[in-house]
């Protein structure tokens, strides 16, 4: 025990004897320790940003010709220089300090691409079994992940085969969103070391008016942690 009368608010107003000397610094030290640990307490812990870096949003044409031909105003040449310009955004980003280096080993910036019907219809023949696959997939949705490419190139034909119904992932997808009703993408791409990571999320919805013809695409850029 201490020297009665000899402490007040951790500060002794005479010389301690030594045979206290030991206990006063074991003293000192479990109160930092219980300080630094309240501390860190009321601290979040750090955490990627979650909100996404917008890039751009356009309508493009969904018309057969429009893209056959490569039109300016056509989904393909439209994706394309959406694409192209979050890939450069993407790697102005990636300069940046990272906002918390601590999150994981090797966060990235990813490119976040969506395609959806400008408008869709609102009186037809199968508008109960697509909004019965909306409610479904807005909850749970159709989703292919984790699909590796050696080349951007690569990446981008798999996505277009995907929204054609070609390919195995596209021709499950047009048997899980089929007839008329008209699916919705939100695909996620990043660059780990030298292959490119991209899984694609649809939403089945209504049918699209294709009096409008119009999808409407976003680019916007999302730190992850692969």
């Amino acid at each position: 025990m201490l020297p009665s009368g000899t402490l007040e608010d951790g500060v002794y107003d005479r010389p301690l004897p030594l045979m206290y000397r030991p206990l006063l610094l074991l003293y000192s030290l479990a109160c930092a320790a219980l300080t630094a640990s309240q501390e860190a307490a009321a601290v979040p812990p750090c955490t990627l940003p979650t909100q996404e870096i917008p890039v751009r949003t356009t309508l493009a044409s969904a018309g057969f010709f429009a893209n056959l031909r490569g039109a300016e105003h056509s989904i393909n040449s439209r994706m394309d220089v959406l694409l192209g310009e979050a890939k450069a955004a993407a790697h102005k980003t990636a300069e940046y300090p990272l906002p918390c280096p601590k999150a994981c080993a090797k966060p990235v910036v990813a490119v976040i691409f969506t395609s959806s019907p400008n408008l869709s219809l609102q009186d037809y023949d199968e508008h109960s079994t697509c909004q019965s696959l909306y409610e479904a997939t807005r909850t749970s949705p159709i989703v292919y992940a984790h699909r590796v490419f050696s080349s951007d190139q690569d990446a981008k034909e798999w996505y277009k085969d995907l929204t054609q119904g070609d390919g195995p992932d596209g021709a499950n997808l047009y048997e899980r969103c089929p007839g008329s009703c008209s699916p919705s993408y939100s695909s996620t791409t990043y660059r780990q070391e030298d292959q490119f990571v991209v899984t694609t999320s649809i939403v089945c919805g209504h049918a699209r008016d294709k009096d409008d013809d119009q999808y409407r695409l976003t680019a916007s850029l999302r730190w992850l942690c692969p």
